[in-house]
């Protein structure tokens, strides 16, 4: 195994990148929290380094594009997997790279892999284009990384959450396109997902409740 050496700085772990058997590799390192206490610090960090490498397999099982994992340390709290190269599908798609027709298809196959993670009772925990990597525009190949939030689960609730992170993410970040991205993504998802129709439901209900709330708020702060 080469040495590696830190490349990003997140909040919760840092990266790095070496080899390991010759092969380019990533190391995802969860570092310690001095706000915690130690045992607990240590739990958690051993339990989502843990359930990180257990979705990343689990996900390759199924046939999506993940990382596969070379090695788990959970006295180390590190996982080393495999170094995705490409670029990541916010770069590509903020760079202009991507025509649309081509976006809309990425956006369809995203929504399919979704459906089938959420068939599978998987969520991947944060799903914006930042943590997706398109590694060929002409074929429109794209793999998913960081599965550091997502979760094992049969709630409707949970997937709810998953498509308003993935349509406030593209809101913010692709307005110019975000309506037809987020469309594009349904018709995928639905294709794929058996309970698409209730989990798009209960994101309505999601984005309702959060309307709800801002304007109570709004009529709470604005003088009379």
């Amino acid at each position: 195994m080469s040495e590696f050496r830190l490349i990003a700085k997140g909040a919760e772990a840092y990266i790095f990148l070496g080899e390991i058997a010759g092969l380019p590799a990533i190391k995802k390192l969860r570092i310690p929290k001095k706000y915690r206490i130690k045992p607990l610090d240590f739990m958690i960090r051993r339990t989502r380094t843990k359930r990180e490498a257990k979705l990343l397999n689990l996900t390759k099982r199924l046939g999506i594009p993940a990382p596969a994992v070379y090695e788990v340390n959970l006295s180390e709290c590190y996982i080393i997997m495999e170094y995705i190269r490409g670029e990541l599908l916010r770069e590509a798609l903020l760079r202009h790279k991507v025509p649309l027709k081509d976006s809309l298809e990425i956006f369809s196959k995203i929504g399919e892999f979704v459906g089938v993670l959420h068939e599978n009772s998987i969520t991947h925990g944060d799903l914006t284009t930042s943590n997706i990597m398109l590694i060929d525009i002409e074929r429109r190949e794209i793999v998913f990384i960081d599965f550091g939030l997502g979760e094992v689960t049969t709630s409707l609730e949970d997937f709810g959450v998953e498509l308003r992170v993935l349509r406030a993410s593209l809101a913010s970040t692709h307005y110019d396109h975000d309506s037809e991205y987020f469309e594009a993504f349904l018709k995928g998802y639905r294709r794929s997902f058996s309970k698409s129709s209730e989990a798009i439901k209960k994101y309505r209900e999601i984005m309702l409740r959060g309307r709800y709330i801002a304007e109570r708020r709004k009529r709470r702060f604005t003088p009379s």
